[in-house]
């Protein structure tokens, strides 16, 4: 179990906390009492959608998103697994 520092942005408030990289970022929100946007958990609504502003991050399933929409670092959390030591996402950036 590897630990990550995460670093949520969600309407306009940012919190800071530690996370597992075995658990999507949505998950590590939802545990944390994180007021982060999400509905079906599945990867296919983009409720979730937000945009990583740093570090990596591997999608386990995408059914909305372009690559030229992950190239400009949008992501779904509810997919979304930490594969860097810090991440920065922002809910507000999309």
């Amino acid at each position: 179990m590897g630990s990550v520092k995460i670093t949520f942005k969600v309407d306009g408030v940012e919190t800071t906390v530690e996370g597992d990289k075995n658990k999507t970022l949505l998950d590590t929100a939802i545990e944390n009492d994180i007021d982060a946007p999400y509905s079906c958990r599945g990867g296919a609504c983009a409720s979730c959608i937000g945009r990583l502003k740093s570090g990596t991050v591997e999608l386990e399933q995408n059914y909305i998103l372009t690559d030229s929409e992950i190239d400009e670092g949008l992501i779904l959390t509810c997919q979304a697994y930490p594969t860097s030591e810090e991440i920065y996402f922002d809910s507000d950036d999309i």
